[in-house]
């Protein structure tokens, strides 16, 4: 009910643009036929794999995310609980819950300039994910993979799109991501319900080596580049990931701090503090249901 309230306020214009993006993915599932699928054990936390859950297999994953330090005083905890579930060969749908606690400092007296910490927690939004898999990185000579996901939520949604592309050498699974985001925040002023929209372009490569014992260990690097709206930032994260799966679990874990900026909002530091944090640090799991 207070989900129906807020949406409400935003006026019916803003509601059915949001509705009509989280529905897009399902919209085209009946039209797609991949080959054989198999079931997934993530190797890295940012960058997706062109594996897919088996038809009628489902895995339950909580994600979490940490983020800390910007311009002031700065952390957050992003949750997401998410299933998956294998619909046909080669096709997954997933659902997401998101959740989102931050604490930061804010200015209170514009006078003062006096700082107050406050902290906020919140359910942020639901999510709906279609993966469809072109090609096994196992069996063909290039995993392949497409991705489309929808997001809505009472202050942001967005329509992100993935490219996935990834290779088996050996012991070596390497992987790559071109992903690409519209973002929607809804704003009022005095003339009614406007939206305000942000573009992000952002380019993803990583490694991972196999160990014995379902134990591997890897690189990931990332670009975010914004490119409209509030979100102007080009940054690059990057740092280690590990990766450790039994038959019906697995879990992974990757530190990514900012390693630069290339804008004029890291003029000072090297780093782009204002649209992005200094450090994030994500821990996934994967249980088989």
């Amino acid at each position: 009910m207070t989900l129906t309230f807020i949406f409400s306020k935003l006026g019916s214009s803003i509601l059915a643009m949001r509705l009509a993006f989280l529905a897009a993915p399902l919209a085209v599932s009946a039209a797609l036929l991949a080959p054989p699928a198999r079931a997934t054990n993530r190797s890295f936390v940012y960058t997706q794999e062109s594996r897919v859950l088996a038809p009628g297999e489902s895995e339950l994953e909580p994600w979490t995310t940490f983020r800390a330090g910007r311009s002031r005083y700065y952390s957050a905890i992003d949750g997401r609980l998410e299933l998956e579930h294998g619909l046909a060969p080669g096709l997954q749908l997933a659902l997401y819950w998101n959740f989102s606690t931050q604490t930061q400092d804010i200015v209170q007296d514009s006078l003062t300039r006096e700082l107050t910490r406050v902290t906020d927690s919140e359910f942020a939004s639901a999510s709906a994910e279609l993966k469809y898999q072109l090609s096994d990185a196992t069996a063909d000579a290039l995993g392949s993979a497409l991705y489309l996901e929808t997001t809505l939520g009472p202050r942001e949604s967005e329509l992100e799109g993935k490219l996935i592309v990834d290779r088996s050498i050996g012991k070596w699974l390497l992987a790559a991501n071109l992903n690409a985001e519209l973002e929607l925040e809804p704003t009022r002023d005095a003339d009614g319900s406007e939206l305000e929209t942000g573009f992000v372009l952002e380019p993803v490569l990583a490694a991972a080596y196999a160990l014995p014992h379902g134990v591997s260990v890897g690189v990931e690097l990332r670009a975010p580049l914004g490119l409209a709206g509030e979100a102007e930032s080009r940054t690059l994260f990057g740092g280690p990931v590990a990766r450790f799966s039994d038959r019906r679990f697995w879990t992974a874990l990757g530190v990514q701090p900012q390693l630069a900026a290339f804008s004029e909002h890291s003029a000072d530091s090297r780093l782009d503090l204002s649209h992005h944090e200094r450090l994030e640090v994500r821990l996934l799991a994967g249980f088989m249901l």
